[in-house]
């Protein structure tokens, strides 16, 4: 049997929590356009997504190793964006929620990151007077991608913009003034991505740490760390060569269940029933208990002070900056170096405030590690063929 889009729409009404973000009472899009006759709002704009090319550019960007300096199982931005997916989507579905708003927002969530990760964002932010890889993921899905005739963007639902816009982590700052429902708290949708985002770098990251030796099982043992102790007990006893990858797996198993336990306390207490009041409660209905959001804190700090920075991801790092501020530089110094409808940006943006240093860092954002690599060799290196 055809499944229409009324059909799906249906079933979702059916079969999801009271308290979910269905389809089809969807806010809608910033375009209009035709609603898909055999797709549910929300799978077009995963499947927009998935499509796109910023989105397959994020196997070239950093998670933790530069692009090549990890082994071959090193995390990158798109693996990272996958294993986010993947814990966003399961919790949604035990939850009763909307799993195709859940996967759309989580495959964008870190669309907008530039080259080098962090560090890139850091340097195009002092370099270009303010970048945010949320505020940049946002004009990438509304302006920057260039696929349809009658607008600019993927056009995506709104409340998918909304998830980008109010994702939240350690990592992912908000901005107090918000345009899309303004005043209000994101669908539990959203809020699932965030959790899962947390739950997926920490879980990851520390099994990458160990697998390449940078951190030691002693070390680790030394640490004092309560998440730490609790899944090294359930791991006691394996053979040691698949101990880390079960250590990741009952870290994530730890961390949803706490995600699962805090929920429901909080649906009761706030007395929620509808989107409606998820939308006007006073905090995130999906949250961490406050003793394992303690301690997924300082796991948090620790790997930042003996993975984040130690001293050869640092190396590798600084790379990175330097490649991105010679490249700044030398494309406001000589925007006919630049592909020529960038530089025409450039040149239109260069008799205003900011001299056209927003087209630059939007360009130099949409690169990979790779092509940022490859463009420092063409300028700067005289032998170097282009």
């Amino acid at each position: 049997m055809l499944l229409t889009r009324e059909d799906l729409e249906s079933r979702e009404e059916q079969y999801l929590a009271p308290y979910a973000a269905t389809s089809s009472m969807s806010a809608g899009r910033e375009h209009d356009e035709p609603p898909p006759e055999y797709r549910t709002h929300y799978q077009r704009d995963w499947n927009r997504i998935a499509h796109s090319p910023i989105y397959r550019r994020l196997k070239f960007k950093t998670q933790v190793f530069p692009f090549g300096q990890g082994d071959d199982a090193s995390r990158d931005r798109l693996t990272h964006t996958l294993e986010t997916v993947q814990i966003a989507t399961s919790i949604a579905r035990s939850l009763g929620l909307n799993e195709d708003l859940a996967r759309a927002i989580a495959m964008a969530h870190d669309i907008g990151h530039p080259p080098f990760g962090h560090a890139g964002e850091e340097v195009l932010n002092k370099l270009a007077a303010g970048f945010d890889h949320n505020e940049h993921g946002l004009k990438i899905l509304r302006r920057l991608e260039k696929r349809y005739p009658d607008f600019d963007g993927l056009n995506l639902t709104l409340e998918v913009l909304e998830g980008i816009e109010k994702h939240e982590t350690v990592y992912d700052h908000p901005m107090p003034d918000k345009e899309f429902f303004p005043g209000l708290q994101p669908t539990l949708e959203a809020q699932v991505v965030c959790a899962a985002d947390i739950i997926a770098f920490h879980a990851h990251d520390l099994e990458d740490a160990l697998r390449l030796g940078i951190l030691t099982i002693e070390q680790m043992n030394k640490a004092g760390l309560v998440l730490w102790g609790a899944v090294s007990d359930r791991v006691a006893g394996l053979p040691p060569r698949i101990q880390t990858v079960q250590r990741t797996r009952a870290l994530i198993d730890l961390l949803v269940r706490d995600v699962f336990t805090q929920t429901e306390e909080r649906l009761t207490k706030h007395s929620i029933k509808s989107l409606e009041d998820v939308r006007s409660a006073p905090r995130f209905i999906i949250a961490f208990s406050k003793p394992v959001s303690a301690h997924t804190g300082a796991l948090g700090s620790f790997l930042m002070e003996n993975f984040y920075k130690n001293y050869k991801i640092v190396r590798m790092i600084n790379k990175g900056e330097a490649i991105i501020e010679k490249l700044y530089g030398e494309y406001r110094r000589r925007p006919e170096i630049l592909p020529a409808p960038i530089a025409a940006e450039v040149r239109m943006q260069q008799t205003g405030p900011a001299g056209g240093s927003r087209a630059v860092a939007d360009y130099i954002a949409g690169m990979t590690d790779r092509y940022a690599i490859e463009e420092y060799h063409k300028i700067f290196e005289i032998e170097y063929k282009i």
